[in-house]
Protein backbone atom coordinates (compact mmCIF):
# COMPACT_ATOMS: atom_id res chain seq x y z
CA UNK A 1 0.00 0.00 0.00
CA UNK A 2 1.01 3.44 -0.94
CA UNK A 3 -0.31 5.28 1.81
CA UNK A 4 -2.00 5.03 5.16
CA UNK A 5 -6.00 4.18 4.99
CA UNK A 6 -6.13 7.96 5.76
CA UNK A 7 -8.36 8.31 2.75
CA UNK A 8 -10.46 5.05 3.80
CA UNK A 9 -14.02 6.29 3.18
CA UNK A 10 -13.58 9.02 1.67
CA UNK A 11 -15.81 9.69 -1.43
CA UNK A 12 -13.86 11.86 -3.93
CA UNK A 13 -14.48 13.42 -7.12
CA UNK A 14 -12.02 13.24 -10.33
CA UNK A 15 -12.48 15.77 -12.90
CA UNK A 16 -9.81 14.76 -16.07
CA UNK A 17 -10.34 14.75 -19.64
CA UNK A 18 -7.75 12.40 -20.44
CA UNK A 19 -9.12 9.17 -20.22
CA UNK A 20 -6.00 6.89 -19.12
CA UNK A 21 -5.18 9.33 -16.55
CA UNK A 22 -8.55 9.33 -15.26
CA UNK A 23 -8.80 5.49 -14.89
CA UNK A 24 -4.93 5.27 -13.68
CA UNK A 25 -6.43 7.76 -11.01
CA UNK A 26 -9.71 6.12 -10.52
CA UNK A 27 -7.55 2.96 -9.15
CA UNK A 28 -5.36 4.55 -7.11
CA UNK A 29 -7.99 5.78 -5.17
CA UNK A 30 -10.05 2.90 -4.98
CA UNK A 31 -6.69 1.05 -4.35
CA UNK A 32 -6.68 3.32 -0.98
CA UNK A 33 -10.15 2.90 0.02
CA UNK A 34 -11.90 5.99 -1.64
CA UNK A 35 -15.00 5.81 -3.36
CA UNK A 36 -14.76 7.68 -6.74
CA UNK A 37 -17.68 9.93 -7.75
CA UNK A 38 -17.28 9.82 -11.50
CA UNK A 39 -14.50 10.25 -13.54
CA UNK A 40 -15.66 13.14 -14.96
CA UNK A 41 -13.98 14.65 -18.53
CA UNK A 42 -16.27 17.16 -19.46
CA UNK A 43 -17.04 20.75 -17.86
CA UNK A 44 -21.00 20.04 -18.01
CA UNK A 45 -20.75 16.82 -16.15
CA UNK A 46 -18.08 17.51 -13.29
CA UNK A 47 -20.64 20.41 -12.61
CA UNK A 48 -23.66 18.42 -12.81
CA UNK A 49 -21.18 15.76 -10.04
CA UNK A 50 -19.67 18.53 -8.02
CA UNK A 51 -23.65 20.16 -7.61
CA UNK A 52 -25.55 16.86 -6.87
CA UNK A 53 -22.84 13.99 -5.17
CA UNK A 54 -22.02 14.10 -1.58
CA UNK A 55 -18.07 14.44 -1.86
CA UNK A 56 -15.38 14.74 0.68
CA UNK A 57 -13.05 16.25 -1.71
CA UNK A 58 -12.23 16.65 -5.80
CA UNK A 59 -9.20 16.21 -7.86
CA UNK A 60 -9.51 18.74 -10.94
CA UNK A 61 -7.78 19.01 -14.17
CA UNK A 62 -7.68 22.70 -15.01
CA UNK A 63 -8.06 22.35 -18.97
CA UNK A 64 -10.98 19.72 -20.17
CA UNK A 65 -10.92 19.98 -23.87
CA UNK A 66 -10.52 23.36 -23.94
CA UNK A 67 -12.86 24.30 -21.28
CA UNK A 68 -11.83 25.64 -17.83
CA UNK A 69 -12.52 23.18 -14.30
CA UNK A 70 -12.69 27.03 -12.71
CA UNK A 71 -16.46 26.85 -12.39
CA UNK A 72 -16.49 23.21 -10.53
CA UNK A 73 -13.98 24.65 -8.12
CA UNK A 74 -16.76 28.14 -7.47
CA UNK A 75 -19.06 25.07 -7.05
CA UNK A 76 -16.55 23.02 -4.64
CA UNK A 77 -16.24 26.44 -2.77
CA UNK A 78 -19.50 27.31 -2.46
CA UNK A 79 -20.03 24.14 -1.05
CA UNK A 80 -17.22 23.80 1.36
CA UNK A 81 -15.41 20.89 -0.54
CA UNK A 82 -11.59 20.78 -1.16
CA UNK A 83 -10.22 20.36 -3.81
CA UNK A 84 -7.14 19.88 -5.76
CA UNK A 85 -5.90 20.91 -9.18
CA UNK A 86 -3.74 18.78 -11.48
CA UNK A 87 -2.43 20.27 -14.59
CA UNK A 88 0.15 20.73 -17.25
CA UNK A 89 -0.05 24.32 -17.64
CA UNK A 90 2.94 25.78 -15.99
CA UNK A 91 1.42 29.53 -15.91
CA UNK A 92 0.20 29.97 -12.85
CA UNK A 93 -1.60 33.22 -13.35
CA UNK A 94 -4.58 31.66 -15.44
CA UNK A 95 -5.76 30.54 -12.15
CA UNK A 96 -8.20 33.09 -10.85
CA UNK A 97 -6.94 34.67 -7.51
CA UNK A 98 -9.93 33.23 -5.35
CA UNK A 99 -8.41 29.41 -6.61
CA UNK A 100 -4.53 30.04 -6.14
CA UNK A 101 -4.47 29.19 -2.76
CA UNK A 102 -5.99 25.61 -3.86
CA UNK A 103 -3.01 22.92 -3.88
CA UNK A 104 -1.60 22.68 -7.59
CA UNK A 105 0.55 19.62 -8.83
CA UNK A 106 1.93 20.24 -11.89
CA UNK A 107 2.06 17.42 -14.38
CA UNK A 108 3.71 14.81 -14.35
CA UNK A 109 2.23 13.27 -10.67
CA UNK A 110 3.74 10.57 -9.05
CA UNK A 111 0.85 8.09 -6.73
CA UNK A 112 2.85 9.44 -3.51
CA UNK A 113 2.56 12.79 -4.24
CA UNK A 114 -1.24 13.20 -5.43
CA UNK A 115 -1.62 10.70 -2.16
CA UNK A 116 0.32 13.33 0.29
CA UNK A 117 -1.21 15.91 -1.25
CA UNK A 118 -4.69 14.26 -1.03
CA UNK A 119 -4.13 13.19 2.89
CA UNK A 120 -3.16 16.70 3.73
CA UNK A 121 -5.94 18.43 1.70
CA UNK A 122 -8.72 16.03 2.42
CA UNK A 123 -7.95 15.17 6.22
CA UNK A 124 -5.94 18.25 7.45
CA UNK A 125 -3.59 15.02 8.24
CA UNK A 126 0.52 15.05 6.84
CA UNK A 127 2.06 11.58 6.76
CA UNK A 128 6.00 11.06 7.49
CA UNK A 129 7.51 11.12 4.41
CA UNK A 130 6.66 14.33 2.83
CA UNK A 131 6.59 17.37 5.51
CA UNK A 132 5.55 20.04 2.60
CA UNK A 133 2.35 18.07 1.08
CA UNK A 134 0.35 20.51 1.72
CA UNK A 135 2.37 22.57 -0.30
CA UNK A 136 1.96 23.44 -3.85
CA UNK A 137 4.75 21.45 -5.65
CA UNK A 138 6.63 22.59 -8.69
CA UNK A 139 7.00 20.49 -11.45
CA UNK A 140 10.54 19.92 -11.02
CA UNK A 141 9.20 17.49 -8.01
CA UNK A 142 6.72 15.97 -10.13
CA UNK A 143 8.81 13.63 -11.83
CA UNK A 144 8.04 10.41 -11.21
CA UNK A 145 5.83 7.23 -13.08
CA UNK A 146 2.28 6.64 -12.03
CA UNK A 147 1.68 2.77 -12.18
CA UNK A 148 -1.48 1.21 -13.42
CA UNK A 149 -2.95 -0.34 -10.20
CA UNK A 150 -3.94 -4.21 -10.67
CA UNK A 151 -7.54 -4.17 -11.99
CA UNK A 152 -9.79 -5.55 -14.59
CA UNK A 153 -7.53 -6.22 -17.73
CA UNK A 154 -4.26 -4.57 -16.33
CA UNK A 155 -1.17 -6.36 -15.68
CA UNK A 156 0.10 -6.15 -11.93
CA UNK A 157 3.31 -3.92 -12.55
CA UNK A 158 2.34 -1.82 -15.85
CA UNK A 159 4.04 1.55 -15.69
CA UNK A 160 2.17 4.59 -17.34
CA UNK A 161 4.60 7.84 -17.98
CA UNK A 162 2.12 10.61 -17.62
Amino acid sequence: MLAPRLLEGLRILVVEDNLLLAEVTRLLLEDSGCEVVGPAGRLRRGLKLAREEAIDGAILDINLHGEMSFPIAEVLSARGVPFVFVTGYEDRSIVPMAFRSAPRLDKPVTDEQLLEVMIATFTGKRTESDPQADMILSAGHAVGERSLRAGEGAARGTRIRR
